[in-house]
């Protein structure tokens, strides 16, 4: 005689049993290989970093005319020979982060670059712009890039000729417009330039109606679904570009991403509090003097803000939520141009 109501319950408080020795086996296991990481010491990390300082870029009668000390840190791979190629990195409007600036600083070295990240935001005892871009404007990151570059080329310890720029953001937007040959004669500089440029998620809506550039390659990384500095608009500027006389134009939107798509996460974020420029478009002339892209309008040079936010800036952004498949494929992306174009040597060959 069978009882099967007895056989389901001896099953299930088996069942019970054995995972519960799973749970407390894989404790056991976990606490055995922490104690073992821990008596090794904290991990080396395969490039030595230094604190850097130097003054940003000076221009008088802008926003900028003042000798800020920047502050800034550079990332050296350890076992190299030098001269080596170099990046620099300027930071985002949430200011320098581990999970971004620094996650990409740490993936470059692995392939042989240094890497500059320059921090504008302490440099100017600031922590973030999210709230109100005013109080740093990109044409101040711009400046301290300028003045990193320099830095960077003066040192023996790197290849002048082999120095790119990346961004997220503010700081792919400075990646962008450090390529522009006007905003380089704004800033006094013709003696040196960038080799490569990468413009991550930069704002193509306040933009200078000339687009020449110094034919340096520019990679374009757009989120599709960005709703703070949409792919649409820089698409089309990637296309202005190119139209001007740079053919080495790249561009790739990332389906399904976010803005700031390197913090990771099940679902993107919503801020309501953040500005949002997606609904501006502005004309910058040689001159300086912006106008409306809709009507013409000459902006305020001043209070450029007090225009944004009274014709076409709204609140609210959504961010992150990115997936480490991700993060990974344009990390790859990222190697893979910078060796397209010569800043990074090419992948051996097993």
């Amino acid at each position: 005689m069978t009882f099967p109501l007895a056989k389901r319950i001896w099953t299930t408080a088996s069942r019970q049993r054995f995972m519960w020795g799973s749970l407390v086996l894989a404790s056991i296991v976990t606490l055995i290989l922490a104690s073992f990481l821990l008596s090794r010491g904290p991990a080396k990390e395969p490039f030595t970093t230094e604190q850097m300082r130097f003054v940003t870029n000076v221009v008088p009668g802008t926003t900028n005319d003042e000798p800020v000390e920047v502050q800034a840190t550079l990332y050296i791979p350890k076992a190299v020979e030098f001269p080596i190629p170099a990046v620099v990195i300027t930071p985002s409007s949430s200011g320098v982060e581990e999970t971004r600036e620094v996650y990409y600083a740490r993936e470059l070295t692995k392939v042989g670059a240094a890497v500059l990240i320059i921090d504008s935001f302490a440099s100017r005892g600031l922590t973030d712009s999210l709230y109100d871009q005013s109080v740093l404007e990109q044409w101040d990151v711009e400046n301290d890039a300028i003045a990193g570059l320099a830095k960077l080329v003066a040192d023996e310890r790197f290849i002048p000729d082999r120095i790119a720029i990346m961004g997220v953001s503010k700081g792919g937007t400075v990646a962008m417009d450090t390529a522009l040959t006007i905003r380089r004669r704004w800033m006094g500089v013709d003696d040196i330039a960038f080799a490569a440029h990468i413009a991550i998620s930069p704002d193509c809506t306040w933009i200078t109606r000339n687009a020449q550039t110094t034919g340096a390659p520019i990679l374009f990384m757009l989120a599709e679904l960005d709703d703070q500095t949409p792919a649409k608009p820089c698409l089309a500027e990637s296309l202005r570009i190119k139209n001007a006389g740079n053919e080495r134009i790249e561009t790739k939107v990332y389906k399904g991403a976010h803005h700031a798509w390197e913090e990771l996460g099940w679902w993107p974020e919503h801020d309501p509090e953040a500005e949002n420029y997606s609904k501006c478009r502005v004309w910058i002339e040689d001159d300086g003097k912006m106008y409306s892209a809709h009507t013409g309008e000459l902006l305020p040079e001043d209070d450029w803000h007090s225009w944004a936010r009274d014709s076409c800036m709204i609140q609210g952004v959504t961010c992150c939520g990115g997936s480490w498949s991700l993060k990974k494929q344009a990390t790859d992306d990222i190697i893979a141009f910078l060796r397209r174009t010569g800043v990074l040597d090419e992948k051996p060959t097993s």
